[in-house]
């Protein structure tokens, strides 16, 4: 039972986020939609933000950005943490849960200059961290020159801009929440899935929190069911291939009018030059269980989990 005087003294929310601007923006975006419930952003420097020269993988993986505001919700310094369901992986941390998952922004991956990926020069510089773009890009275009690139959005097109590359690859997704006024272009899903939640932003709270019904009510009313249905199909994907940021693999679903879901998966080589699809759909209320079938049949495709550890 939720304690009544903690419940009236409770008129300032923590939000915990990172600190860079897209995070920011996001964790604003939330705060809006909460008003006129009192906010308060807490931005937070991660190891997957300081350290921008090595790969995820080397630095603890694409865990490395959730950690620490995991940290912070488990010792009461925020109420709440605001994710890129991209980022976070297959399990997180104990007594916590996602009590809100937003309706899904545009899923498709962006090409930054350049109209295609067709237009690119050969041999062009492509630069992404993402080890499933990576292979993507290889997959359609041998030729490319893929080259590491992390940091913020900000970050990466003054990258472009000072012609260290040819061209980036960035969500769409994050694009639109910036607002930012450059040009790009969306790659249609086909060419380049998705990763598992690209797009997507969820709300994680401490269970032991002393004000935790009031923050999970709080939360209630911006929790997209269809959304949340598509994650879980595609984060049922990934934890049955043991996917991680080393790991390039795509899970995409969605939900048409009859309230069947679609998901397709796909397990590339990191060159590019394999590559294992299924899909399949199913009723919405069988989400996980799709997302375990689809799991299954690209593991007995690609020869099991030796070659998604190579």
């Amino acid at each position: 039972m939720q304690d009544k005087k903690n419940s009236e003294t409770f008129n300032l929310l923590k939000i915990a986020t990172r600190k860079s601007s897209l995070a920011m923006a996001q964790a604003q975006l939330v705060c809006d939609l909460i008003m006129p419930m009192s906010a308060q952003l807490v931005g937070m420097s991660t190891p997957g933000d300081e350290n921008l020269v090595k790969p995820l993988v080397d630095i603890g993986g694409k865990g490395v950005f959730i950690k620490t505001l995991e940290r912070a919700l488990l010792s009461l310094e925020a109420d709440c943490a605001v994710h890129s369901m991209k980022d976070m992986e297959t399990s997180f941390a104990e007594d916590t849960e996602i009590v809100a998952v937003l309706p899904r922004e545009d899923p498709r991956d962006a090409i930054l200059g350049a109209v295609s990926l067709d237009a690119l020069p050969i041999n062009a510089r492509v630069g992404t961290a993402s080890v499933r773009r990576k292979a993507q890009l290889l997959k359609h275009r041998p030729d490319l020159n893929i080259q590491l690139l992390r940091g913020n959005i900000n970050r990466r097109i003054a990258c472009l801009e000072n012609k260290e590359f040819d061209a980036i690859i960035l969500a769409v997704a994050g694009l639109k929440r910036l607002e930012l006024n450059i040009d790009y272009s969306p790659i249609e899903i086909e060419m380049m899935p998705p990763a598992a939640s690209q797009g997507t932003l969820a709300v994680q709270i401490y269970q032991k929190h002393p004000n935790y019904e009031v923050i999970k009510d709080i939360f209630a009313p911006l929790h997209c069911q269809k959304t949340n249905s598509c994650v879980i199909a595609e984060r049922t994907v990934l934890a049955g291939l043991d996917g991680s940021c080393r790991t390039p693999i795509s899970a995409y679903a969605f939900i048409d009018s009859s309230q069947k879901i679609h998901l397709t998966g796909c397990v590339y080589s990191p060159d590019g030059k394999q590559a294992y699809q299924a899909k399949s759909s199913d009723d919405v209320q069988n989400a996980e269980a799709l997302g375990k079938k689809i799991a299954q049949e690209l593991l007995k495709k690609c020869g099991g989990k030796s070659f998604l550890a190579s």
